[in-house]
């Protein structure tokens, strides 16, 4: 494992203890760092030659996880945008 993988999974590690895992801010910085970890795994197979599809799938799990980190923004962003509607704060 390459100190960059190392360092995302051990921060991922850390977020897992520190994050609410229904708050979607919270999940989207997970799924970020998760995606992240996951090209890191990535780029290390493709750097050693491993199998053809072994980084390709590697890229495409951390594909995954990014999307559901853009997916948990967009909860995040409307969820605020609700809050600050029934608030009586108009939009920016």
């Amino acid at each position: 494992m390459t100190a960059t993988s190392q360092l995302l999974g051990d921060l991922l590690a850390e977020l897992h203890e520190v994050t609410d895992s229904g708050d979607a801010l919270d999940s989207a910085i997970v799924a970020a760092v998760e995606g992240a970890q996951m090209i890191a795994v990535a780029a290390e197979a493709a750097r050693e030659g491993a199998g053809a599809g072994t980084p390709l799938e590697l890229a495409r799990e951390a594909l995954g996880a990014m999307r559901a980190s853009v997916v948990a923004a967009t909860v995040s962003v409307r969820t605020l945008e609700d809050r600050r509607r029934t608030q009586g704060v108009g939009s920016p």
